[in-house]
């Protein structure tokens, strides 16, 4: 390791539910974090840097942080969203919404085939690229006028230093990048008429790229110079965080949804057009993907719907509702007395149109004695989104031909040892968790790290700073409780979607 063991590294995080700044020590030991809650329906670039700079400004309040001790600054963010500079440094958010879908449908049929080859994702309304044409289509004045095309991770860079710049972990988001030459596809970009000048240059993750501005040191407290480091999509960045670099490592990031990533020494794309191939936030690696959907969202809604009295409990007491919510589920025994959940948490095809119904099978309208009801569902949700990622580690080992022998679970989830526990009875493997729960901040801060040369290379910083909780085993006995369970779960799973399928809208 180079430079001084004193210095700190900087994390700015824009994720769906708020904008955090952190900052970590050499060591890898959380030093401070701040965060500021926004709604990503309502998210603007305004109201996400003014979140950002309050996060910053109460994380240099902190005794132990001050502007002189941070040694470089990075970002990270949440995928597939983006904000668009022009020559006047005004800035442009497009939402999603229903003015979007006629150009998602039409570029995903004209061009998704390509897209899928190039850039291993498929082309839907959620993507940037429909987006873009739209934008192009409606504002042409605003669109002319444009300088930059930015992941928010990348703007968030810009912001610090005024350079634009752009990573791969990111933007193969966009279904406008070539995999295999880790750049932009200038057949793609023509053929959706997108001009290229708008598009900057593509820069490896843990690359020094420019240093704080004195504009923006007097706006945020930081100092000018203050080195500004290239990071990764979040996803990508909790890889690092939870020591997921090397081929074959296999990790469930279980946040607001669940992506299940499996690292490839080269591109590898699902010749059934189900999964997502991403660039890593590690140079010349790549990532296989398939994705448990809305998972800690649903677990979020079990507790805002039916935790009153743990919200009200929490809130007298200091106890996280969470945790009271799953002492709830702690007293169900395996297989939530036949319940099983379809509220969200479903097996990745990207090529599918219909989302999956959902419900609660087994859900009786008198509780069963001995039973809160309220317990049942949340350990039947619980469950789902247990079945839900091994369903999906199943598809990537078919795929990729590997065998999963043990999978690192990190992300929110990761703090609840019962939902962990569960999730290895269902694998039936063991499951491993970070002893750090911010693995995403983790992650691009040793991004940060090996940019100023902190850190000899990322593998060299994983090995030291990555520490663990004690390994989680399957219960030999509940393991095959679960088979039984997750082979109900599928069943159910397929009939609900072919009843997608059939009820779709055309």
């Amino acid at each position: 390791m180079k430079g001084l063991a004193k210095k700190h590294l900087m994390v700015f995080d824009a994720g769906s539910g708020g904008g955090k700044c952190l900052v970590f020590d050499t060591e890898g030991n959380q030093v401070a974090a701040s965060f500021e809650p926004w709604s990503r329906a309502k998210w603007t670039p305004a109201l996400g840097w003014r979140s950002l700079v309050s996060a910053a400004h109460k994380v240099l309040s902190h005794p132990k942080v001050s502007p002189e001790q941070i040694a470089s600054i990075t970002s990270t963010s949440m995928r597939e969203e983006f904000v668009l500079v022009d020559k006047e440094e005004n800035e442009y958010f497009i939402p999603f919404g229903e003015p979007i879908f006629p150009e998602g449908a039409a570029i995903e049929e004209r061009y998704g085939e390509e897209m899928y080859q190039s850039s291993g994702h498929w082309p839907n309304a959620f993507m940037p690229t429909p987006k873009l044409v739209w934008f192009k289509k409606n504002h042409p004045k605003e669109f002319d006028k444009l300088k930059f095309f930015l992941m928010i991770s990348d703007w968030i860079l810009y912001k610090l230093c005024g350079e634009p710049a752009v990573e791969p972990s990111g933007v193969c988001e966009t279904c406008l990048f070539d995999l295999e030459k880790s750049d932009w596809s200038d057949l793609l970009l023509s053929k959706v008429d997108l001009p290229r000048e708008i598009f900057p240059e593509v820069r490896e993750n843990g690359t020094l790229l420019g240093s704080v501005t004195d504009e923006t040191a007097q706006e945020t407290g930081l100092l000018t110079g203050t080195p500004v480091v290239i990071g990764g999509a979040d996803t990508q960045c909790g890889l690092i965080g939870s020591a997921s670099i090397e081929d074959g490592q296999t990790t469930a990031v279980a946040g607001t949804t669940t992506p299940v990533q499996m690292v490839l020494p080269k591109v590898l794309i699902d010749p059934k057009r189900r999964l997502w191939t991403n660039s890593h936030a590690v140079p010349r690696k790549w990532i296989l993907e398939s994705n448990a959907g809305v998972t800690g969202w649903l677990y979020r809604w079990v507790r805002d719907s039916l935790g009153d009295l743990e919200i009200a409990a929490s809130q007298a007491t200091g106890i996280d509702a969470y945790d009271l919510l799953n002492l709830e589920a702690e007293r169900v025994p395996p297989g939530s007395n036949g319940m099983l959940a379809y509220l969200g948490a479903s097996i990745m095809n990207v090529s599918q149109k219909a989302p999956s119904p959902t419900g609660i099978i087994g859900l009786e309208a008198f509780s069963r004695e001995g039973s809160s009801g309220k317990g049942e569902i949340a350990r039947a949700v619980l469950e789902s989104t247990c079945f839900a990622v091994r369903a999906n580690c199943e598809q990537l080992e078919e795929v990729s031909g590997n065998v999963i022998q043990e999978l690192v679970f990190c992300g929110g989830a990761s703090r609840s040892m019962l939902w962990a526990q569960i999730q290895s009875d269902v694998l039936n493997r063991p499951v491993r968790v970070p002893l750090l729960k911010e693995a995403t901040a983790l992650g691009a801060s040793i991004l940060a790290g090996v940019g100023v040369e902190i850190y000899d290379s990322i593998s060299d910083a994983v090995e030291r700073l990555v520490r663990w909780e004690p390994t989680i085993k399957p219960h030999r006995d509940t393991a095959s409780v679960y088979e039984r369970h997750y082979r109900r779960w599928i069943h159910g799973y397929h009939r609900l979607r072919e009843l997608a399928d059939l009820t779709a809208l055309p």
